[in-house]
């Protein structure tokens, strides 16, 4: 199994190409595990590539706000991670972690940890030195962070509303020095 972790380069026809592989795991985590990720059922996939078109446009961008990670096995998109960073003056070392997302069908080899180790190596060069995330409350992925070595900071309830059924749910927030 060839495994890569690269940097998506919004210049690269080929990495353009795979957009709609990105929406297209965006979806399936949504359907499988009921992922509170910005969208909500009936889902559109033309608007989730739109979506993912936009945070491609904010990579592109001459200050980079967003640097985006995927993982590719043998050519296809296993999973992605996205490092935001805001333009705050007060916090220019801050980095947001966003859409760590595996295919439901690459889990459990991990993807994961590469996709946010690469991340965490970019960070410290662009010098996003304290990275923050949250999570669903009770996910999988709230298990996962803290062997990452982030810290739990504590939850927001009635955060994010459920794609399975409508429910407002809690979100956990994670922070890690670098």
């Amino acid at each position: 199994m060839t495994l890569s972790t690269t940097i998506f380069d919004p210049t690269n026809a080929e990495h353009l190409a795979l957009i709609p592989a990105f929406a297209d795991i965006h979806i399936a985590c949504i359907e499988t595990d009921h992922t509170v990720a910005t969208f909500t059922p009936p889902l559109n996939r033309d608007v989730i590539i739109d979506w993912w078109k936009a945070q491609v446009a904010d990579a592109a961008g001459p200050k980079r706000h967003r640097i985006i990670f995927m993982t590719l096995v043998e050519r296809q998109l296993a999973g992605y991670v996205i490092l935001h960073r805001p333009l705050w003056q007060t916090g220019p070392f801050r980095g947001v972690v966003e859409k760590l997302l595996v295919s439901p069908d690459f889990r459990r080899r991990g993807i994961a940890r590469k996709l946010m180790d690469k991340l965490e190596e970019v960070a410290r060069i662009e010098g996003q030195t304290l990275l923050m995330l949250d999570t669903e409350t009770g996910s999988p992925a709230e298990l996962v962070y803290p062997k990452l070595g982030y810290t739990r900071l504590g939850v927001i309830p009635k955060y994010g509303i459920s794609p399975l059924d409508g429910s407002l749910k809690d979100e956990t927030f994670f922070w890690k020095q670098l």
